[in-house]
């Protein structure tokens, strides 16, 4: 009696039990209309200060400190590549050492992106999600990568560097700040080669 008790009692449980409507997963759709704007990538601003960047070593290679000039806010801070102790540097500074550039240097080209032993990556690069802590979609900062390539004016020889740059900008699309790494001394060093 103390068996039927027992399996009468398991048959009510297992009854009950699979009577219960189990939630339903949400789906993909769902999940993904969940996902908050901010927390999506913007492309379209991306894109927009890729433009910008792009319009910027364009106007180095033709030369053009007027349109250098435009594309760059009037209160820029520039990191130049040399260590000056940390130091940012204005919109005047970087156009002139860009005019030395071109009073220098012809056929000022940017290679972009990364030089793979196959293929060349792309350039320009935003957004993070490492660390953790400071991951983010927002494409403010722009990282670009890319080989600077130049005759120089008095040897004609021709010179190359490897170059990486952060951009962002202001709220009117301009250039507001540039920090800038290669190596300076491997363009003298390329042109007093023999």
């Amino acid at each position: 009696m103390k068996s039927v008790s027992i399996l009468v009692f398991l048959m009510i449980f297992i009854s009950l039990n699979a009577c219960k409507e189990t939630p339903e997963k949400a789906s993909v759709e769902e999940e993904v209309e969940t996902t908050k704007a901010e927390d999506a990538p913007d492309y379209a601003a991306f894109d927009s200060k890729v433009a910008t960047i792009r319009a910027f070593a364009a106007a180095h290679g033709a030369e053009n400190l007027e349109k250098l000039s435009e594309l760059l806010s009037d209160t820029l801070k520039w990191s130049p590549p040399q260590y000056n102790g940390g130091k940012w540097l204005t919109k005047a500074d970087l156009l002139s050492a860009l005019k030395d550039y071109h009073a220098n240097f012809d056929n000022i080209q940017f290679m972009e992106g990364i030089e793979l032993p196959d293929t060349t990556a792309g350039g320009m690069w935003s957004g993070s999600v490492y660390p953790q802590a400071s991951a983010s979609v927002n494409p403010d900062a722009i990282r670009v990568y890319g080989t600077w390539k130049a005759t120089h004016t008095a040897s004609k020889k021709e010179i190359g560097v490897k170059w990486f740059g952060l951009y962002w900008m202001n709220e009117d699309g301009k250039i507001a700040m540039v920090t800038d790494y290669y190596d300076v001394n491997g363009i003298a060093k390329q042109i007093s080669e023999k």
